[in-house]
């Protein structure tokens, strides 16, 4: 074949003819910047978290009170304090029959109710002033090892419908691990600790159950193990 420049003459005048040092040291220096690189992907190490569902659970519900035609109407206007036995409504034939509050709360919602109530429609809604908050979730048994580890600082991640945030971060500590196993998985058990509980009840005031994600941080692994997956 033969031997033809790779450029015409007008062309290889203008971008001139590279230095012969770079032609034998390129493939070198290549090398080195991949070898650099690859160091630097086995060295530096980036934290990882996983995530389960979680579901929490106000230790006192919320109290409901209904349309009766044995009682009469509510005592308690909506926003007032209630005291725990404090009496609700009066019993139309028996004073024994009084409802009374079973905890000490707020009444967080009153409506008189319509003549065409029907027995059983919700008239009122006490919400209890402090509570704690349980949670549970099952877990792979693989992953225990994760959920010990950070038993007595669980952090959990609940969503908020709130123009101020979006979801809210908690911290709990593991109460209780069923030794059960059922299809590769364990049932655990917490409690959130006495700040988040009161941020949660800011939050999400009359709370019965919320669907939240557990975050359980994961051992540094470097860059390069993380990408290659070994």
């Amino acid at each position: 074949m033969e031997n033809r420049p790779l450029y015409s003459a007008e062309i290889a005048e203008i971008i001139g003819t590279p230095p012969r040092w770079i032609l034998r040291a390129g493939g070198g220096l290549l090398l080195a910047l991949v070898l650099g690189f690859g160091g630097l992907a086995a060295s530096i190490s980036i934290p990882k978290q996983s995530t389960a569902p979680v579901r929490l659970r106000a230790a006192t519900p919320p109290y409901y009170l209904r349309q009766d035609a044995a009682r009469g109407p509510l005592l308690v206007a909506a926003g007032q304090a209630v005291r725990p036995g404090q009496v609700l409504r009066h019993a139309a034939a028996n004073p024994a029959a009084d409802e009374r509050a079973p905890f000490a709360g707020t009444l967080f919602y009153s409506a008189p109710g319509p003549a065409t109530a029907q027995p059983g429609d919700t008239l009122g809604l006490l919400a209890p002033l402090a509570t704690a908050y349980r949670f549970s979730g099952r877990l792979a048994v693989g992953r225990l090892p994760e959920l010990r580890a950070q038993a007595k600082g669980l952090r959990l991640e609940v969503p908020l419908e709130t123009a101020d945030a979006s979801s809210l971060v908690l911290t709990g500590q593991l109460t209780y691990l069923d030794p059960v196993v059922r299809q590769g998985a364990v049932t655990y058990h917490g409690q959130l600790d006495a700040r988040s509980s009161a941020e949660l009840a800011r939050h999400c005031t009359a709370l019965t159950s919320l669907d939240g994600t557990l975050l359980l941080p994961q051992p540094a692994r470097p860059i390069l193990q993380r990408l290659l997956n070994y």
